[in-house]
């Protein structure tokens, strides 16, 4: 139980800053003309976004077994 709720924490932080990183970059809420910070929440950006897929990961491998009850239930012929 306690490995789920540190990994809610990290996918919730990593999700916030993908977010952040996002709508700063796209709605260009940067310093204009300054393209060593752009670069660098852009890194931040997609470096969040890979800490998100492998959290993801986990998150799936690690509840796999009531995916597939919940499949099952769901697709049954009852």
């Amino acid at each position: 139980m306690r490995k789920n709720f540190w990994l809610d924490v990290i996918l919730l932080i990593s999700g916030l800053i993908c977010i952040g990183t996002g709508v700063a970059l796209d709605f260009n809420l940067l310093p204009a003309g300054d393209f060593e910070i752009r670069h660098d929440v852009k890194d931040v950006h997609i470096y969040s976004g890979y800490v998100m897929a492998v959290g993801f990961i986990l998150h799936v491998a690690w509840h796999l077994s009531w995916l597939k009850a919940a499949a099952r239930k769901i697709f049954s012929e009852d």
